[in-house]
């Protein structure tokens, strides 16, 4: 039987990279793998994301063969930050780790009809939210170069705004991948030349599935609601959180009243048009979409080449005096909005999970980066469990939330991924550690003062950052919180372990 679980956070900077090892007293049972990746163009030096796979294979049972093997790898979702060490241009970091099973949510299973919908409103705003960044880019540099800004009033501010505004908009974007040169998307949008889009992060999800397709893994898609049994996990039970299964679940966000779930999807009227306005500019590729141009069918736009062109137009329109009128670009303002929905939109789509030792119930939640509509939708849930006694038992997220000993923050502790009544003030166990995956300054706003003072309080100072200067791991040993009784400092010590590579905390049924 399973009585310990080493998990090792590693701290290769900001991104998701965690080493589950299953103990039966000294001897390992098998080993999960959560995740490998960070955020784009993000380092730590001396730890590389080749590194950390390199120290992965260290801890790895060989195959006759000599191969390194994986017996579990889940992953979560489609961020880069997340998949980045399974992106083959990257290396293929992984070619010679035989991964036994794969676990994916259901949001990837290609049989379900809903998923392969989901998908494909993910991967065309993935693809115009790709074109915009290169038009507001193109347009700004222009504008600059021009002169543009000197004609305007306090233009020196609109500049530096707007510059603000696609260096934000162009961290989202990078969630997906480093933005490059691509003809075609996978799910099999063409574009101009001159756009790019980031599609690096399907490239590295495709490239595990290829792994099964080539019959080298075996998968699984998980719903919620599912209770995982599992030979190679004796003593272990584990219940499917997310991804949510309906995208209409009413959501509370603790900092601004009650939204719609965020998951996207072609209802969503102002989003579509503008996805579809996007992907109409190749004309030629689209004929036959609607653009979200109000007068599409009562009057023929021309384009702005050609509008130059036009004697009456070149000497009002585009009068260089004149620009501060133009309002060409002025449309696309609203793929601010629809990126900061993507980014929720993926998270939303995370397999979260929480795995128990069934004797003593003490739980880790690993909940990806699931945000508040799948948090929420974990309270409709009812998980039947069989108890000793061969009687079912119904097992509710208030149960596994007061067992939880060991929480990976989610979404790298930002403000609108940990409930607060529903979610972390329900976690009352006296062991609560917390580890958070995180690097200083890599987002406004991550980790977010409030949650992570209230974290504090809940864990009593037992909360572990990866990579974060300014939460380093190595102080956290350095005093006795005065929370923690001796008894308690004493053993949290002798479970926890840092090195510069990784964290490494030992949960004890």
């Amino acid at each position: 039987m399973i009585d310990s679980i080493k998990v090792r956070m590693y701290r290769h900077g900001f991104g998701d990279c965690f080493l589950l090892q299953y103990f039966n007293t000294d001897e390992k049972v098998c080993s999960m793998l959560i995740d490998c990746g960070i955020k784009w163009n993000d380092k730590v030096e001396g730890v590389s994301l080749k590194s950390v796979v390199n120290n992965i294979k260290t801890l790895l049972p060989k195959t006759a063969e000599g191969k390194p093997r994986l017996d579990f790898l889940i992953i979560t979702h489609e961020h880069w930050d997340h998949v980045a060490g399974f992106d083959p241009k990257g290396g293929d970091l992984f070619e010679d780790i035989q991964i036994d099973k794969i676990w994916l949510g259901w949001t990837e299973n290609p049989k379900d009809p809903e998923a392969l919908q989901i998908n494909k409103n993910l991967k065309d705003t993935i693809t115009a939210l790709g074109i915009a960044n290169s038009m507001f880019t193109e347009k700004l540099q222009g504008d600059k170069e021009s002169g543009h800004f000197d004609m305007l009033y306090k233009g020196e501010d609109i500049y530096k705004n707007r510059k603000n505004f696609i260096e934000q908009f162009n961290e989202v974007v990078n969630l997906y991948g480093p933005i490059q040169m691509d003809n075609v998307t996978q799910s099999g949008i063409k574009f101009k030349d001159k756009y790019r889009i980031s599609k690096s992060s399907e490239r590295a999800l495709n490239h595990v599935k290829k792994r099964i397709d080539a019959g080298k893994s075996s998968v699984e898609y998980f719903d919620p609601g599912e209770v995982i049994l599992n030979d190679l996990l004796p003593g272990i039970r584990i219940y499917v959180l997310g991804p949510p299964k309906s995208r209409l679940l009413n959501k509370e966000n603790p900092s601004s009243g009650q939204k719609k779930e965020v998951y996207y999807h072609p209802g969503m009227t102002a989003m579509a048009g503008f996805v579809n306005g996007v992907l109409s500019l190749n004309d030629d590729q689209f004929s036959n979409m609607d653009s979200g141009r109000p007068f599409e069918h009562y009057k023929k736009s021309i384009p702005e080449k050609e509008a130059k062109n036009k004697k009456f137009l070149n000497s009002t329109y585009f009068d260089p005096e004149e620009a501060w009128r133009n309002i060409d670009h002025d449309w696309l303002g609203i793929s601010g909005a629809l990126a900061l929905q993507m980014d929720n939109d993926t998270n939303n789509t995370s397999l979260a999970i929480a795995i128990e030792f069934i004797d003593s119930k003490k739980t880790l939640l690993f909940p990806g980066d699931a945000q508040v509509g799948s948090w929420l939708s974990w309270h409709d849930l009812t998980w039947t469990i069989q108890g000793k006694n061969g009687d079912s038992k119904d097992i509710k997220i208030q149960d596994i939330f007061r067992n939880t000993v060991l929480y990976k923050a989610s979404h790298h502790l930002s403000h609108n991924a940990t409930l607060k009544e529903l979610g972390l003030e329900m976690m009352s166990h006296d062991e609560l550690v917390a580890l958070i995956p995180e690097k200083q300054d890599s987002y406004n706003g991550i980790p977010y003062k409030p949650l992570l003072d209230r974290l504090m309080d809940k864990a009593k100072g037992r909360v572990i950052f990866s990579a974060d200067k300014n939460h380093p791991a190595e102080k956290i040993l350095e005093k006795r919180p005065n929370s923690l009784s001796i008894n308690e400092w004493g053993k949290f010590k002798s479970n926890l372990e840092i090195k510069k590579m990784f964290v490494e905390y030992t949960v004890k049924n």
